[in-house]
């Protein structure tokens, strides 16, 4: 359990880092601060801080089976703005 405190402790800090949306594009600090608090939210509703990315793309997976989206195609597209978007930093 104290894993799990830790991890939600290091998430809290990331949001915290994030200045918000400024209204351009936003640049990595801000993307991942807002995945940070969509983290954090996700933590409150399953209590689930030690395996928490993995239980949230699963439940994504899920989403995408319900929506006929190919989650597949999603990761691919992902992947591909996360290497064009790390030269960001």
């Amino acid at each position: 359990m104290t894993e799990a405190v830790a991890g939600i402790r290091e998430l809290v800090a990331v949001v915290s880092e994030g200045e918000g949306y400024s209204g351009g594009e936003p640049d990595n600090a801000e993307r991942s601060a807002l995945a940070a608090e969509i983290l954090c939210y996700f933590a409150t509703r399953t209590g689930l801080a030690d395996t928490l990315m993995v239980d949230l793309v699963t439940d994504l997976m899920h989403l995408c089976d319900r929506l006929d989206i190919d989650f597949a195609g999603v990761l691919n597209v992902a992947a591909m703005h996360h290497g064009e978007e790390r030269g960001d930093d």
